[in-house]
């Protein structure tokens, strides 16, 4: 069993705001576990970050090896992927993952490809993926009982750069769930980049969920969407949703729900 000495349980009091009991009570309450969190020093972003894990229920006693989610913007997306994953994997729908969360410190800096021309934010991608290779990801397989599969899910802004990571190295990812992504980044400069990616790599071999909520045109998934339809190589397994039924601030619970169905799914 891997070491897990440096982990700080994270309760669901902490996470949820649990409110304050009266004496009479706070003996028959028992607070619930929903994860872990690990205070993560990270030289190439020169800065100590925060790592929320959540584990699978019978982690401790297993020595499986388990496929890892990494999750962006965990401060707001932590609580609900879990709870997606726990229902889903409860009822073998999916097999047990590990969930591995990011909060942010600077979103826009961390989370952006380019350095947006028109608002003059952004650019720090590379070095945010640089940390993933080279930092995060042997951490937690040094650490825990992983396997060498690996999703990302973005939304919004992340879910961009979850799309920038899916062209930026083929080595790191096998699926990845993109949630309203915003495509419209410094002038769409993304679209041309994964035309140019497909075009290149025709024996790729990856899963992609892409979806969009009541949102609009402006975010470019669409026209995303129908650069993959034209150039997507056979081995890439892809799927699109629009709900517009939903909204753009709660659209992780539904597209969690279904993408990882869809990514674990056999056909």
């Amino acid at each position: 069993m891997k070491n897990l000495t440096l982990i700080t349980l994270f309760l669901i009091s902490t996470l949820t705001g649990f409110p304050q009991v009266g004496n009479a009570l706070h003996d028959t309450i028992k607070p619930v576990c929903l994860g872990y969190a690990i205070n993560f020093n990270s030289i190439i972003l020169n800065e100590e970050r925060t790592l929320l894990i959540y584990l699978p229920y019978n982690y401790i006693k297993s020595q499986n090896p388990y496929p890892v989610l990494y999750l962006f913007d965990a401060e707001t997306n932590f609580k609900p992927v879990c709870g997606v994953v726990d229902i889903l994997t409860r009822w073998k729908i999916i097999p047990e993952l590990i969930v591995v969360g990011l909060p942010n410190t600077d979103r826009m800096r961390d989370l952006t490809p380019t350095r947006d021309r028109k608002f003059n934010i952004g650019g720090g991608g590379d070095n945010f993926i640089k940390f993933l290779r080279e930092e995060l990801i042997p951490y937690m397989d040094m650490n825990y009982n992983t396997q060498s599969y690996r999703i990302l899910e973005g939304h919004s802004i992340s879910g961009m750069f979850t799309m920038y990571a899916f062209t930026v190295d083929t080595t790191l990812f096998d699926a990845f769930i993109a949630v309203s992504p915003s495509m419209y980044w410094d002038e769409q400069i993304m679209l041309m980049r994964i035309e140019n990616f497909l075009k290149s790599n025709p024996d790729l071999k990856k899963r992609l969920y892409i979806t969009l909520s009541n949102e609009p045109a402006f975010m470019f998934v669409k026209e995303t969407v129908e650069i993959i339809r034209k150039e997507a190589p056979v081995g890439l397994t892809w799927k699109y949703l629009q709900d517009t039924t939903e909204r753009h601030e709660i659209a992780p619970l539904r597209s969690t729900y279904e993408g990882l169905r869809f990514i674990f799914s056999k056909h």
